[in-house]
């Protein structure tokens, strides 16, 4: 079960940051080249399959101007 909600609070996480990079009018190729990385690392964290690092969350939190909290999960 722990497992079942973990797996939904990822899902939560995901939706929101790729929701505020949608609102911010920003495609995943234009957050990549904000922050450094390369479109499909966009598309993996957004979609759950990769985890960004604490300073990588704080630089797409930047970018997306929005509190680090608001996008990710702790």
């Amino acid at each position: 079960m722990a497992r079942h909600s973990n797996s939904k609070l990822k899902m939560t996480a995901n939706y929101r940051l790729k929701s505020a990079r949608v609102l911010k009018g920003m495609t995943q190729l234009q957050l990549a080249g904000r922050v450094g990385l390369k479109e499909i690392e966009i598309s993996r964290i957004e979609t759950g399959r990769a985890d960004a690092n604490a300073e990588l969350k704080r630089r797409i939190a930047e970018v997306l101007q929005k509190p680090t909290f608001e996008l990710f999960n702790a």
